[in-house]
């Protein structure tokens, strides 16, 4: 998941990015309201967005946003000002939190933010692929092509866990149901690299000597 983070304070800025990273998270960062309005795009996948912010005020970044977009925002705020938050719902805030905070606090309210929003992905759309989990069935360039049901479930959970590591083992614990025989950890890389052969895909990433996720480019 690609989090745009816009905060002036550049120690706070950097501190979330950092944490957040742990937890799998690529966070984009922008220092001020015209950075944030340049950077944002369709990849970002939720914005947390400090009010008093140089040059363009978060709550004038925050409707310029949702003229074209509606991503998750949390507002960051050091106002207890009811005016504010009132002002910042109306123009379409999911949420907000106040200065001070604690880090995992931010990092509890984002997961509730992308569960709720991103919760049960049924399709996948890059670049010149398709994919339907639902029907089970891929295209590249509007033309169907072969991948069989496990491929696309491995598919399905570096996607759910888009931006994380996951070990071969995690991904079969996932993937595997309990009736069937589970297959040594090192056949993820066959299926791994028939995904690549078929898709084409760059998002794939292999992360030496812990497993594969999932990170748009």
């Amino acid at each position: 998941m690609r989090l745009l983070v816009v905060e002036d304070d550049k120690t706070l800025r950097e501190g979330i990015g950092e944490y957040l990273a742990e937890f799998g998270y690529t966070v984009i960062e922008a220092k001020d309201g015209r950075e944030a309005i340049s950077k944002f795009n369709h990849d970002i996948n939720l914005i947390i967005l400090d009010i008093q912010i140089p040059f363009v005020n978060g709550l004038d970044v925050l409707k310029e946003i949702r003229r074209k977009s509606k991503v998750p925002v949390l507002i960051l705020t050091a106002f207890s000002d009811e005016e504010y938050k009132i002002e910042a719902f109306t123009n379409l805030a999911d949420g907000y939190i106040e200065k001070p905070f604690s880090l995992p606090v931010l990092k509890a309210r984002i997961d509730s933010l992308i569960k709720k929003n991103f919760g049960q992905i049924e399709k996948f759309e890059y670049k010149n692929i398709e994919i339907n989990f639902t029907s089970y069935t891929a295209k590249i360039n509007d033309e169907k092509i072969d991948i069989n049901a496990k491929e696309l479930e491995i598919l399905k959970c570096l996607l759910d866990n888009e931006g994380q590591a996951l070990t071969r083992m995690q991904i079969i614990d996932n993937v595997w149901k309990e009736t069937e025989e589970i297959p040594y950890d090192r056949v993820i890389d066959v299926y791994i690299k028939e995904l690549r052969k078929k898709l084409g895909v760059d998002c794939i990433i292999t992360i030496r000597n812990v497993g594969y996720k999932l990170e748009r480019k």
